[in-house]
């Protein structure tokens, strides 16, 4: 297409991409995006006669300011969408995740979390470093928080997640913050006792579940059992006793996909419903921890995941028609909230327009050293302490400790690396307000925490997910009849 020449002084900036059939998709720094034929792209850019339906949608959505308001007052009307879709970047932080122990009764394949065997207790947090982590915690200045217990089992230290949650229980009666846990946990260890003492505490429960036995028990190894069988009963379980503790959130499950996967979409799906499982919750494989030392055996390229993905998605679009309503969770958080709403995605590992690190998401490891996020702690795991940023010290003050991990020089320089309008490629791609950078996953890749841009097959993901999207907005649509609310 030949160069176009902006006729109209009321047009705001905008990025735009033409789509493979044709259409234009055009998006703006606030959020809000339109789908635009040719014609009507060029009448809006050349500032032809617009039909007046159109002009309204584009002066309603930010593309075009209205000739009665002043440049002050337009730039004041476009800085309150903009905050109120970037809110949460005023409370901070608000996820934080501790490492309870690195033991772990299973071997898996994919291992992201680097763990210990079941029996190495001297890879536990100590009670005394647990409370000081909490102390830190309430330094927060968000009023929402999440406390999540991860890797490598945390039900094998199962005392210092109960004492964590009863101090904080106790200390926010002077606080008074909202508070939401949650647990990642492989199921295996559950009895009756502990998913009372959860389901009491209103503890999110995640887990796990990979797809059919063969395929769960491939990637998840269990000693003497099937680690399928003890999944299933507990997720089947938790979910019955929902009703017994008037809870609405349900026992949910991730699936990492392995080269095991990419065959059996449908089996995965059919496993979910099998469980009563509402949603699943699909990932590639991370370079992350013992994985990459088993990369020849598990991995795949981007183009088999992305044909597996489409797969999977229209597999679950043919049982919806069924109505049976399952949905896969990343293209529901996409359409309900990046795509379909003036808030952007309240989902850690697609927040923008920076990753977050340390400001949005802590983790706390077993020894007190303190993690620009997870992947930074998975990475220390292998010996690369790159991304610690301070270090718990029961002799400090929790406001020291607090304050010197925020400002560490870790923490800025993860800032600048993942701000997506500072790098190139990314800050003018129409996408660029809907996607999120994550240094660490380039530094895995490439040696260097900003992002190259198009080689990256996290990038690759977005843009092919996005592109699906936007041409069928209609598959998940909150708006549309399919979609179960």
């Amino acid at each position: 297409m030949k160069p176009i020449k902006l006729n109209n002084d009321n047009i705001l900036p905008f990025r735009f991409k033409k789509m493979k059939n044709g259409q234009f998709f055009i998006s703006n720094d606030w959020g809000d995006w339109l789908l635009l034929e040719k014609k009507e792209f060029l009448d809006f850019v050349q500032w032809n006669k617009v039909d007046k339906k159109l002009e309204q949608e584009l002066i309603k959505k930010g593309f075009l300011q209205e000739n009665f308001l002043s440049d002050d007052q337009i730039n004041l009307l476009l800085a309150g969408k903009w905050a109120n879709r970037y809110n949460y970047m005023f409370q901070w932080p608000a996820l934080h995740i501790i490492v309870v122990t690195l033991a772990c009764n299973q071997t898996c394949k994919y291992c992201h979390a680097s763990a210990k065997m079941e029996w190495s207790n001297k890879f536990n947090l100590t009670k005394e470093k647990a409370k000081k982590i909490v102390d830190v915690i309430f330094e927060t200045t968000a009023g929402n928080i999440t406390i999540e217990f991860q890797w490598g089992e945390p039900l094998l230290n199962w005392d210092t997640i109960k004492d964590i949650i009863e101090y904080s229980q106790e200390k926010n009666k002077e606080y008074n913050l909202n508070i939401e846990y949650t647990i990642t946990t492989n199921l295996t260890l559950m009895d009756d006792e502990k998913i009372s003492y959860l389901m009491e505490n209103k503890v999110i429960i995640s887990t796990s579940l990979d797809g059919p036995a063969e395929i769960h028990d491939w990637n998840r190894p269990y000693l003497g059992w099937s680690s399928f069988e003890k999944v299933s009963y507990w997720i089947k379980k938790g979910n019955n006793l929902l009703k017994k503790y008037w809870l609405i959130k349900k026992v949910w499950a991730i699936t990492t996909v392995t080269r095991k996967t990419l065959k059996h979409p449908k089996k995965l799906v059919d496993t979910y419903i099998e469980l009563w499982l509402d949603s699943l919750f699909v990932r590639p494989l991370n370079p992350y921890g013992f994985a990459a030392q088993v990369w020849d055996k598990i991995w795949y390229s981007q183009d088999e995941y992305n044909e597996f993905y489409r797969k999977l998605i229209k597999y679950i679009e043919e049982k919806r028609k069924e109505w049976v309503f399952i949905k896969e969770t990343y293209i529901d958080l996409i359409c309900s909230t990046n795509l379909n709403s003036i808030h952007r995605l309240n989902y850690m590992e697609e927040r923008g327009p920076m990753c977050g690190a340390t400001l949005w998401e802590v983790a706390y490891n077993w020894d007190g050293k303190i993690y620009t996020c997870d992947e930074g702690r998975m990475l220390a795991a292998t010996w690369d302490y790159s991304f610690q940023t301070w270090e718990i010290d029961i002799n400090k003050s929790s406001k020291e400790i607090y304050n010197n991990m925020i400002l560490s020089n870790t923490t800025k320089a993860m800032t600048y690396a993942s701000s997506i309008d500072s790098i190139p490629g990314y800050n003018t791609h129409p996408y660029s307000n809907y996607i999120w950078l994550c240094p660490i996953y380039s530094y895995t890749v490439s040696g260097n925490i900003f992002g190259k841009y198009k080689k990256e097959n996290r990038f690759k993901l977005q843009e092919f997910v996005y592109d699906k999207l936007i041409n069928r907005p209609e598959i998940y649509n909150p708006n549309s009849p399919q979609h179960e609310k």
